[in-house]
């Protein structure tokens, strides 16, 4: 067996991962202190005008409808359209962070990329693989 088909046949516990990942990065903002003024990383959540609470709340709704469609197709009955719906928006966020952490060094205000970039790209990657991994299960689901 080789590590594509793992990964997707047992595509499940990294939808986990990063819904959890997303529940972490929700967690940690909500925790007292400014978190987006403590780095120049942060510098693009600054410009736009977002501040810690205007994403914890979306995201932690998001992780936590995310791990109940999870936890209810793993469970209870086979949602797969549930599960292709939380790796869809999984991709969206990670791959949104992985570029609000790249416009520090595309705008020239930091020399360096942080691990940010490489991190939440990765991450959003896993969940466009969870993405075809699920909407193949729901045409699989459809036709039994």
């Amino acid at each position: 067996m080789t590590i594509a088909d793992t990964l997707l046949q047992h595509g499940r516990a990294l939808e986990w991962l990063t819904s959890t990942v997303i529940l972490s990065f929700a967690f940690v903002l909500a925790l007292p202190g400014d978190t987006l003024a403590a780095s120049p990383s942060f510098l693009a959540f600054q410009v736009i005008g977002t501040d810690e609470v205007a994403l914890a709340m979306p995201l932690t709704v998001i992780a936590v409808m995310r791990m109940g469609g999870l936890w209810i197709n793993g469970n209870w009955q086979r949602s797969p359209l549930l599960r292709c719906i939380g790796a869809v928006s999984g991709a969206g966020i990670f791959a949104s962070l992985g570029m609000m952490f790249a416009v520090p060094v595309l705008s020239g205000q930091q020399a360096a990329v942080t691990t940010g970039v490489g991190t939440y790209f990765v991450l959003a990657a896993f969940d466009v693989l969870a993405a075809y991994r699920s909407a193949a299960d729901v045409g699989n689901y459809q036709r039994h």
